[in-house]
């Protein structure tokens, strides 16, 4: 995946907006995250006095899982940044930097570890998901299910005598 830039660097343009459609080639990547292919980035290129900027976002599909009642979906995240872009990459920078080569920016690793970053720590197929019952398995939010629910910790029983 490469961004080609060689034209606007040279041209007295200030900026340069970009829309690419992206492919993931990177098959253990793609079956680890489980990614669609497809990326979308879109942005704007900013030169200043001293520097060059892209403020964008990326755009991918992930197949997931629900965390509360296991059901499988499929989720659109989009996610900003803003990077610096640079002749030669900066060690001890911390922001995020693209790196120019012969004018073109290689997108790989960029688009992955920023795909990284954005994925959910868990992940819910709706905000109001009822989840799994811990008693039968049933999934509530198809079904209501005919446990009985005052089920206590047996460790516990001995404390509801004192209560008598």
């Amino acid at each position: 995946m490469m961004l080609k830039i060689k034209k606007f660097l040279s041209s007295d343009d200030v900026s340069l907006i970009v829309n690419e459609n992206l492919a993931i080639d990177d098959e253990e990547f793609l079956e680890e995250t489980h990614l669609d292919k497809n990326v979308l980035l879109t942005g704007e290129i900013f030169k200043t006095d001293d520097n060059v900027t892209f403020s964008g976002k990326i755009e991918y599909t992930l197949a997931d899982e629900c965390a509360r009642c296991l059901k499988e979906f499929e989720r659109r995240i989009e996610t900003k940044f803003q990077a610096d872009i640079v002749q030669k990459e900066d060690m001890e920078s911390d922001e995020i930097q693209m790196v120019v080569t012969d004018g073109m920016i290689r997108m790989d690793e960029i688009i992955k570890q920023l795909i990284y970053l954005s994925l959910p720590m868990k992940s819910l197929c709706n905000d109001d998901c009822k989840g799994i019952c811990p008693y039968c398995g049933v999934n509530l939010n198809n079904e209501i299910c005919q446990c009985e629910r005052n089920l206590t910790d047996p460790r516990f029983d001995k404390l509801k005598d004192l209560l008598k």
